[in-house]
């Protein structure tokens, strides 16, 4: 899905926490060339979406989990109490877990299956071969941008620089 349109019915937690990192207030944690592979919204399970390239370049992209419902027969989401996994042959892809109505914790990430090198656990998250921890990115629409077509997200990615 296109960062300029994203579903409709979707609402992010006030805050994600993944790794050690926390996005607070914001929408998008990864955008990959204007693209967001994941979205995790608000609901009484995490309500996820998975969207992965299509071609090798990523020109392209395809849905393949909307809403908690899989659009491929070898793609699996699982729900438990306040868990959702996302199950491939190649492995878990995602699994998420409401801790509170305003807080998500993502358990575990590897869309590397996918071309996509991001992969976390709960105490980890590398993003194209850089480690991301004890970050806070707060009031930001996208927690990490790669790639694109030169334009930033709206309100940015700006880093913290402390002082006044």
């Amino acid at each position: 899905m296109n960062i300029d349109s994203l579903p409709s019915q979707y609402e992010p937690f006030r805050e994600i926490n993944i790794g050690t990192n926390r996005l607070i207030d914001g929408k998008i944690l990864f955008v990959v060339n204007d693209n967001v592979p994941l979205l995790i919204g608000c609901g009484n399970v995490p309500r996820v979406w998975l969207s992965i390239p299509a071609d090798p370049k990523g020109h392209t992209w395809q849905p393949l989990v909307r809403d908690n419902k899989s659009l491929h027969s070898k793609v699996k989401v699982n729900v438990e109490g306040n868990v959702v996994v996302v199950d491939t042959p190649d492995g878990v892809v995602v699994q998420v877990e409401k801790v509170s109505d305003e807080l998500v914790r993502v358990v575990s990430i590897n869309l590397r299956p996918f071309g996509i090198n991001i992969i976390g656990n709960e105490k980890s998250l590398t993003v194209m071969n850089n480690t991301l921890s004890d970050n806070m990115f707060e009031k930001v629409k996208v927690m990490v941008g790669i790639g694109g077509k030169g334009k930033m997200p709206d309100k940015g990615v700006e880093p913290d620089r402390g002082g006044s």
